[in-house]
């Protein structure tokens, strides 16, 4: 490919447009474009993706790589089990309500889940490598939703009620 296309890999789909992802861990393009659509008009799509794409390449390699199994990934896991449930027992109390199971597991897309009605929190385990101040904020969101499910005001006047500066700690979760 030319110098000023970026490398991609080309998947052909029954698709109806051309899309285009940049995958982590190593800012692996991939185009996924329907049969019809000729190469020439693909490498044009892609050569005018090229900033974008160097944005998100950029951004994917400044963020820590993904855990991996082994000791230190165990070290990790033994800390976020000391250091989590105390603090959602915390909270709990605070926000009035019965302490939930806690459970830690490596998750691709999400910093925690809640489950309502087996009322488990599920963390992600890449909090451990985090500020605490940002697991915390993860905590008091989980069991926001033991008050209120989904992401309505009401929620968020939970949030707010709580965890006056929620809005910045997720930001910055979001950006690590």
């Amino acid at each position: 490919m030319a110098a000023d296309i970026p490398d991609f890999t080309l998947r052909r789909k029954r698709v109806k447009n051309l899309r285009l992802t940049v995958k982590a861990p190593h800012g692996e393009v991939v185009v996924s474009a329907p049969r019809h659509v000729p190469e020439s008009a693909i490498v044009a799509f892609v050569s005018g993706k090229a900033s974008w794409i160097a944005k998100h390449q950029e951004r994917i390699a400044g963020q820590p790589q993904p855990l991996q199994p082994g000791p230190a990934t165990e070290a990790l896991r033994r800390r976020l089990k000391q250091s989590a449930p105390p603090m959602v027992e915390h909270w709990a109390g605070v926000m009035g309500l019965a302490t939930p199971d806690v459970t830690i597991r490596r998750m691709t897309s999400r910093w925690g889940t809640c489950n309502t009605q087996t009322r488990r929190i599920t963390l992600n385990l890449e909090l451990a490598r985090r500020d605490v101040t940002l697991l915390e904020y993860v905590i008091v969101h989980e069991l926001a939703h033991l008050i209120e499910r989904g992401h309505n005001a009401r929620f968020y006047a939970v949030m707010d009620a709580h965890l006056p500066d929620w809005r910045l700690r997720r930001r910055v979760l979001n950006a690590s």
